[in-house]
C-alpha cells in the first residue's frame, strides 16, 4: 500500500513539475512577465547596449529555458548573432521568434538600432492591443535576407562513395 502510494505521489509531483512551465507560459504571452523573465530580459538589454555580447546571451538564453518561444529573447539572440556576423544562426533565430510573436502583446519600451538594423528590444510591463514584437521580427528578417544571399553557398556533403567491382 505504501509502495503504490509513493508511485503515485512521485507520478503526481512529476507531472506538476513538467506541466508547470507549459501552464505559466501562458501567462507570460497574455499578461506581464514574471521576474524569472523580465528580469534577465532586462539584464540582457543593459549588457547588449553595452557591447556585452556573451554575458547578454546568457540572460537571453535563461529566458528561452523558460519560454522557448520567447521572441523578445530570440530577437536579441539573433541581433547578437547577426553582430558577430553569424547571419544564418541569426534567421534560424529570428525564424523561431515568429511562431507566436503576435501573442506577445507587452509593448517596446526601448530599440536599439545598429547599422540600420533593429537589433535588440526591451519589453515593458505593459500590454498593448497588438503585438510590437512581431512587425520588429518581420523587418528584421528582411533585412537579414540580403546578408545571407550575399554569403558564399553553404559546402554539402558529398555522396557515399562506392568501391568499385
Amino acid at each position: 500500500m505504501r509502495k503504490i502510494r509513493w508511485v503515485v505521489g512521485v507520478t503526481l509531483g512529476l507531472c506538476l513539475l513538467l506541466a508547470g512551465p507549459v501552464l505559466a507560459q501562458s501567462d507570460y504571452v497574455s499578461g506581464v512577465f514574471p521576474s524569472q523573465i523580465y528580469g534577465p530580459l532586462n539584464q540582457g538589454y543593459k549588457l547588449l547596449a553595452d557591447g556585452k555580447y556573451d554575458a547578454a546571451a546568457v540572460q537571453f538564453e535563461k529566458v528561452t529555458k523558460i519560454d522557448n518561444t520567447n521572441p523578445f529573447a530570440l530577437n536579441n539572440l539573433a541581433a547578437i548573432q547577426e553582430q558577430k556576423g553569424h547571419y544564418r544562426e541569426a534567421m534560424a533565430l529570428l525564424q523561431q521568434a515568429t511562431l507566436k510573436a503576435d501573442q506577445y502583446k507587452q509593448k517596446v519600451a526601448q530599440t536599439c538600432f545598429v547599422a540600420g538594423l533593429c537589433t535588440a528590444v526591451k519589453p515593458k510591463q505593459e500590454m498593448g492591443p497588438t503585438s510590437t514584437i512581431a512587425p520588429i521580427i518581420q523587418d528584421n528578417i528582411a533585412k537579414l535576407k540580403p546578408k545571407i544571399e550575399a554569403l558564399p553557398p553553404q559546402p554539402s556533403t558529398p555522396p557515399p562513395m562506392t568501391p568499385k567491382k
